[in-house]
């Protein structure tokens, strides 16, 4: 009888262990909220240093005293989303001084544009978006400092390859020349699925809304294995060291298949990327 108490006391023990470890290691990072990483903001006009008839400027009082004067909740939500169009504006504007082609993803209106210099050069509508809940619940100065300045390109995965070509061999004279006038045909557009690490955490997933065929499908399955085998192997290590890092915030986009091919060979290698939600 006092073995049986014993071996039931130690499995109950180490069960409560085992429980509390998993719900502290793997789902309470996935369920809770995530730290979002600060971005470094470079402002040009904090070089000089305000006067004294500066901090007496209306337009001084006027930021400063509206949380004071008007503490309802429409005009706070009013304040933080006026700071999100200003570092919106900031972005856009120091990416418009760069020499390279970047995204613009407005999850406000749903469309994802191509700029250069300011200049759109392909816009197309998303016709489906998935936040994760790591970014929807943050609704303060956090999310701001997240979305500061645009996100840099740290790895890109995707089913289709960035640059297509077609093999043609010269032919030997002028009569196997005459039969090779026929124009090869067209490569195969193939079925798109990407996924998009970017610097401060964040991962973009690209697919289209169109059913790929059977080998499109073999080629998104394997993709999609490949980062679940890369979770599991992150949750195999936090139970060993029982820590977990916090998991990636997620944004999924679903595109034309025409429109996410255009993007994906467009897009340059270290491509930057602004948000708006």
């Amino acid at each position: 009888m006092k073995n049986k108490f014993t071996f039931w006391f130690i499995t109950i023990i180490l069960s409560i262990i085992l429980i509390y470890t998993l719900v502290n290691t793997i789902l309470m990072p996935v369920l809770t909220r995530n730290p979002l990483p600060k971005a470094t903001i470079q402002n040009t006009d904090e070089k000089e240093k305000p006067g004294k008839s500066d901090k007496n400027s209306p337009k001084d009082d006027t930021i400063s005293d509206l949380p004071v004067s008007n503490n309802s909740k429409e005009a706070m939500m009013k304040l933080f989303e006026l700071r999100k169009k200003e570092l919106l504006l900031h972005s856009r504007l120091s990416l418009a001084n760069e020499d390279s082609m970047y995204l613009v993803l407005d999850l406000v209106n749903n469309t994802a544009t191509l700029e250069m210099k300011g200049v759109s050069l392909h816009e197309c509508r998303i016709l489906d978006s998935k936040i994760s809940n790591s970014i929807k619940m943050y609704k303060n100065d956090d999310l701001l400092n997240w979305m500061a300045e645009p996100f840099m390109v740290k790895h890109v995965d995707a089913t289709i390859p960035k640059i297509s070509f077609v093999e043609k061999v010269a032919p030997k004279d002028s009569i196997e020349a005459n039969k090779a006038e026929v124009e090869p045909a067209p490569a195969k557009l193939g079925d798109v699925y990407m996924v998009m690490d970017f610097e401060r955490n964040l991962r973009l997933v690209i697919k289209q809304v169109e059913k790929p065929d059977a080998e499109g499908k073999k080629l998104i399955t394997a993709l999609k294995r490949k980062y679940q085998g890369i979770e599991i192997r992150r949750s195999l290590q936090s139970l060993l060291k029982f820590n977990r890092e916090p998991a990636m915030p997620q944004i999924d986009l679903v595109l034309p298949k025409s429109d996410a091919t255009i993007l994906y060979k467009a897009l340059p290698l270290h491509l930057k990327v602004i948000l708006k939600m």
